[in-house]
C-alpha cells in the first residue's frame, strides 16, 4: 500500500507540474503562424473580389437575356419592337438611338424608355425599373436582318474566358477571344459578351 501511495503522490505531483507549465510563447506563435498561412491560402484560392465580379456579371447576363426575351414576346404580340413607332405597333422608345450603318444602338435614355414600355406591357417585372444591371447592357437592332443583339462588357475572369466574349458593343464578331484581363485592357472595344 505504501508503494501505491508513494506512486500516486509522485503521479499527482508531476501532473500538477505539467498543468502549470501550459504552452510556451514560441508554441503559440508557431500555431498562429500556421493558421495564418492556411487562411491566406484559402483567401487566395477563393478570391472574394473575383467572386463578386462573377456575381455581378451573372446578374447582368440574366438581366440581358430577360430583356431580350421580353422584346421577343413584345414583338410576338405587337408585330413590332418597342422602339418602333406607335404607327407601326411599337412604343416609340427609340428616341435617343444612335444609328451606325445598318445597326442602331439604343442609348441609355432609350433603354430606360423601352424598359418602361416593356414593364407597362407586362413583359418585364416592375423590379427592372430600378435595376442597376441595365446600365451595363447595350441593345443593338440590326436593321438588315431585323435581329436584336444584347451585349455587356464583363469584369470577371470566368466570363472573359467565355467563348461568347469576343464581340464589339454592336455585337459584331471581333475575331479574337477576350480571354485575359490584359487583352481586355488592350482591346476594350472587342471584349463584349453578346447574345441574340
Amino acid at each position: 500500500m505504501t508503494i501505491i501511495n508513494k506512486y500516486m503522490k509522485t503521479y499527482f505531483k508531476n501532473l500538477r507540474k505539467n498543468i502549470k507549465s501550459g504552452f510556451t510563447l514560441i508554441e503559440l506563435l508557431v500555431v498562429i503562424g500556421i493558421l495564418g498561412v492556411l487562411a491566406a491560402a484559402l483567401v487566395a484560392t477563393i478570391d472574394p473580389f473575383e467572386q463578386l465580379k462573377k456575381a455581378q456579371d451573372t446578374n447582368t447576363t440574366n438581366a440581358l437575356v430577360e430583356w431580350l426575351n421580353a422584346t421577343t414576346r413584345y414583338y410576338t404580340t405587337h408585330s413590332a419592337y418597342p422602339w418602333d413607332t406607335v404607327a407601326n405597333g411599337g412604343a416609340n422608345c427609340h428616341a435617343g438611338a444612335v444609328p451606325t450603318g445598318d445597326v442602331s444602338l439604343l442609348s441609355t435614355g432609350a433603354m430606360n424608355d423601352c424598359t418602361t414600355a416593356l414593364i407597362g406591357d407586362n413583359e418585364l417585372k416592375q423590379a427592372f425599373a430600378t435595376s442597376n444591371n441595365l446600365k451595363y447592357i447595350f441593345i443593338t437592332q440590326e436593321v438588315a436582318n431585323n435581329q436584336t443583339v444584347g451585349c455587356f462588357n464583363p469584369s470577371s475572369k470566368s466570363i472573359l474566358h467565355n467563348a461568347n466574349t469576343h464581340y464589339t458593343v454592336a455585337g459584331v464578331d471581333a475575331g479574337v477571344l477576350c480571354d485575359t484581363t490584359a487583352h481586355k485592357d488592350a482591346n476594350p472595344t472587342s471584349c463584349y459578351w453578346c447574345t441574340r
